[in-house]
C-alpha cells in the first residue's frame, strides 16, 4: 500500500519536474538567435537572408518590409533581398529602378527569360540561376536567387559566382 507521505513526496517531485522544464522553456526562449551563416557558404548565407526578410515581414508587416529592404543601407556588398508582389512586379528592391519592374524585362545578358522560374518558386524556395551584370565587380558573372513564395509574396536574395 502507498502511504499518504508517499504519494505526497511523489506529487512534490512531479511539480519540481515540471518547474523546472518550465525554467528551462523560458530560457531557451530568451537565448539570442543563431547567428546568420557566414559568406563563405553563400547558399546557407542566401537562404538565412530571405528568411530573416520572411520574418520582419511577419513581425512588422508588408510596408514596413518593403521600406526596409528598399533601402540601399540594406545592401550588404552583393547580398540585397527583393520582394515580387502577387503580380509578379517588383515591390522591394534596393535599386529604384527595378521597382515596378515588369515580369516580361527579367532576361539575362544570354536571352534566358530567368522570370518564369524565379514566378514559379514555391513556399519550399527554389535556386534560379542566370546572368548579369555584378555591380561590385562590373563584370558578368552567374547570380545564384534563393526565391520562397509566403503570403502571395515572393521573396529573394542571392549572390555571384566568382
Amino acid at each position: 500500500m502507498t502511504s499518504w507521505a508517499t504519494t505526497g513526496l511523489a506529487a512534490a517531485a512531479l511539480v519540481v519536474a515540471v518547474a523546472a522544464l518550465v525554467v528551462a522553456a523560458l530560457a531557451l526562449a530568451r537565448e539570442p538567435a543563431s547567428p546568420l551563416p557566414t559568406k563563405n557558404v553563400p547558399g546557407l548565407y542566401t537562404k538565412a537572408l530571405v528568411d530573416e526578410a520572411i520574418q520582419l515581414y511577419e513581425r512588422e508587416g508588408r510596408d514596413a518590409a518593403i521600406e526596409h529592404y528598399s533601402d540601399p543601407a540594406n545592401v550588404d556588398g552583393e547580398w540585397y533581398v527583393f520582394i515580387i508582389n502577387e503580380e509578379g512586379r517588383t515591390i522591394g528592391h534596393h535599386n529604384p529602378n527595378f521597382i515596378g519592374r515588369d515580369p516580361e524585362e527579367r532576361v539575362d545578358s544570354t536571352g534566358y527569360y530567368y522570370g518564369e522560374p524565379l514566378l514559379a518558386t514555391t513556399e519550399d524556395g527554389s535556386w534560379v540561376n542566370y546572368t548579369l551584370l555584378n555591380p561590385e565587380t562590373g563584370d558578368e558573372a552567374i547570380k545564384h536567387t534563393w526565391a520562397v513564395l509566403h503570403d502571395g509574396l515572393i521573396f529573394g536574395s542571392g549572390w555571384y559566382e566568382r
